[in-house]
């Protein structure tokens, strides 16, 4: 099967994880790390999650009631009657719905993610090979050093500059490759920040001359 890549705003939205063992626990510290309104269900909790503020802690089973209003929802319970409730009622809401170690039980799959700054990175091997994705992000975390997120730093203030110009569109997006490519990394690697936005600024100069 192939999933259509998308990247979901949860920032203080409702997030319901049903579920407070070690997986549920990951689940929570990856949405509540974006921002999420996280309501976490379960009849007992693991000490992280029993202690953990800024997160909604409601001991019981789940009901059906608990998905009102969710944006998502995660079922990491050792119940296969919760998850197969949880699933039905979240299709049956439209909520998108993931049921850990279950594909078939799942509108969506979650990434393993490397994350420079703000540079985010997913890789999804479909479910079928989470520990081939964590092998994966360990190599990302030696090949994209933090450069990498300085860069991105630099450029943003940089890609509105070039925007309010008046090199055509052709021009400003090779402009941005330019700026995007190894010999500016490699400025940033060597001499840091400051002799990189000097090289930033005369390729700006530069591309405005030949215009």
């Amino acid at each position: 099967m192939k999933y259509f890549p998308i990247n979901l705003n949860v920032d203080g939205r409702r997030a319901v994880v049903i579920g407070g063992g070690r997986i549920a626990l990951r689940k929570v510290n990856a949405l509540v790390d974006c921002g999420a309104d996280v309501v976490v269900v379960s009849p007992e909790f693991c000490p992280e999650l029993a202690d953990m503020p800024g997160i909604t802690q409601i001991e019981r089973c789940y009901e059906m009631g608990d998905l009102d209003n969710a944006a998502v929802v995660i079922s990491a319970t050792d119940s296969e009657a919760a998850n197969r409730q949880v699933w039905e009622d979240a299709t049956a809401a439209g909520i998108p719905v993931n049921v850990v170690d279950q594909p078939e039980r799942c509108t969506f799959t979650v990434p393993a993610v490397f994350r420079r700054g703000d540079i985010m990175i997913a890789i999804s091997t479909g479910g079928a090979g989470p520990a081939l994705s964590g092998s994966i992000r360990r190599r990302l975390d030696v090949l994209i050093g933090p450069e990498y997120a300085d860069l991105l730093e630099l450029l943003k203030p940089m890609r509105r500059r070039v925007r309010k110009t008046d090199l055509t569109f052709e021009q400003r997006a090779r402009l941005m490759r330019a700026m995007s490519a190894e010999d500016v990394l490699d400025v940033l690697r060597n001499d840091g920040p400051e002799p990189a936005q000097a090289l930033l600024d005369k390729m700006l100069e530069k591309a405005l001359a030949q215009r």
